[in-house]
């Protein structure tokens, strides 16, 4: 299977009050679970490869997957912060600031 990560506000929180941006912990444990149940993980983010690259050696991520093109290819299961319908089932993660629940998961075909 594979399963695709976006990098910000996704495995990468963004803390407005604070300005700044922190590990979302419990998602980097999805990652190593989808990595140790031998699925293929990837990184991709907006912001361009070389970006999430950075980010992924930062969070200490670099064996659990490989980095990509955001939107190069349609994973299995994508999760990101937006409703990009990425993936067959998208992951929506909802972050505090948004009025949503913690996470919303979408599939099929956006219309």
């Amino acid at each position: 299977m594979k399963v695709a990560f976006d990098i910000d506000d996704t495995l990468w929180k963004i803390r407005e009050k604070q300005r700044d941006q922190v590990p979302d912990y419990d998602l980097i444990q999805v990652v190593r679970w989808f990595y140790k149940n031998g699925d293929q993980v990837y990184f991709w983010s907006a912001g361009g490869v070389d970006y999430c690259k950075t980010i992924i050696t930062k969070l200490g991520l670099d064996e659990y997957g490989e980095v990509a093109d955001k939107g190069s290819f349609k994973p299995d299961i994508a999760f990101d912060d937006v409703e990009a319908y990425l993936g067959t089932v998208t992951v929506k993660v909802n972050r505090p600031r948004h009025p949503f629940p913690k996470v919303t998961v979408m599939m099929g075909k956006h219309t």
